[in-house]
């Protein structure tokens, strides 16, 4: 489970992919990002019964950024974060987190 404020740290393979679970304590607008030289699309779902759904999504597209996403997430919900890498950069890593 993605924890808010601790940077998680990932070391995938091109086309490789990570789902991580979040379960905000309060509800509010919070910020999902990634860091890193990587190439990477990351995209946010509501777990709705095990079934996902689509919120909103980010591909950096290469480009000197990292992708990022802002949401409001309601408490009591369950949400995955899920980050596809396509490039692994320099480094070869990226990171995520969310506050």
């Amino acid at each position: 489970m993605l924890q808010p404020f601790q940077s998680v740290p990932l070391s995938l393979a091109p086309g490789q992919q990570a789902d991580f679970r979040i379960e905000p304590s309060a509800s509010r607008r919070y910020q999902l990002a990634t860091f890193g030289s990587a190439d990477t699309v990351l995209v946010l779902f509501e777990d709705d019964n095990s079934r996902l759904r689509y919120l909103r999504g980010d591909d950096d597209s290469g480009v000197d950024r990292n992708a990022t996403i802002s949401a409001k997430l309601f408490q009591g919900r369950r949400y995955v974060a899920r980050l596809r890498l396509y490039w692994a950069g320099e480094s070869g890593q990226t990171a995520i987190m969310y506050w």
